[in-house]
């Protein structure tokens, strides 16, 4: 008999095979139900690939570490994997720092009139806590208040999404460029690698150029007199279009 995952089939037997090495290398004894049915269960949902048995987990006086952390930290890593270093150059500026942070997506409740924002972040939940921070931020500038329950959505920007993104917005800048006859705009590393203004609210709103103008006045103040400048894992914001009333 054989399960499906992605698509693909898998052998019981062999799955069963791979688990049962898994299990005598890590020596179990009462756990062992509870590991078994978490691999199978890891491995016909297609978390991880049968091979990665082979190698994860290992003892936890070996890797130092729980088997269940390591076999999370495997499943995180394959979930969420890195970028080629070309697309983060592309969507970051030829000048930013490419490090292990992910893409992500955040997305916010309708009263925010925001259809999402991207955001750098090391993990999933790093990227969950910003995009909390994210939204708490509008709030008060919008609303005047914190919210005190608030609902979000966070979804990893995969390679090959995010290089769409970077081929439509290369796109529907060449197409507005040459029909208005433009000139393409050269971006010094100061304004590719400055501060990021972010939460400032709709840019349709009356108040919004104030706001941005006072944050930049602030923030050069802040430089100024401590050397500190504000950076932002904010990289892309994306309104939605406020219905005329």
């Amino acid at each position: 008999m054989s399960k499906k995952v992605k698509g693909k089939p898998l052998d019981r037997a062999e799955v069963d095979r791979h688990i049962d090495d898994c299990l005598r290398r890590l020596r179990c004894g009462k756990d062992a139900p509870y590991f078994r049915s978490l691999l199978e269960a890891m491995v016909y949902q297609g978390v991880v690939p049968l091979d990665l048995l082979k190698t994860v987990p290992l003892p936890a006086q070996e890797a130092g570490k729980t088997r269940f952390d390591q076999l999370y930290a495997a499943a995180m890593a394959l979930v969420f994997p890195d970028y080629r270093e070309e697309t983060l150059r592309r969507f970051l500026g030829p000048e930013a720092d490419v490090n292990e942070d992910k893409i992500w997506r955040i997305c916010f409740p309708e009263k925010f009139k925001l259809a999402h924002v991207y955001m750098r972040a090391g993990t999933f939940q790093q990227a969950f806590a910003l995009g909390c921070d994210y939204a708490c931020r509008l709030s008060m500038r919008v609303f005047g208040t914190v919210p005190h329950d608030l609902t979000i959505r966070v979804m990893f920007v995969s390679e090959r999404a995010l290089r769409r993104f970077l081929d439509m917005r290369w796109a529907s800048k060449t197409h507005v460029r040459m029909q208005l006859k433009l000139v393409g705009r050269e971006f010094t590393p100061r304004m590719l690698n400055g501060a990021r203004l972010a939460a400032l609210g709709h840019p349709d709103g009356p108040m919004y150029s104030i706001a941005r103008y006072g944050e930049m006045k602030d923030l050069d103040k802040v430089r100024k007199s401590s050397g500190r400048i504000r950076r932002s894992p904010v990289e892309s914001e994306s309104f939605k279009k406020r219905r005329p009333t």
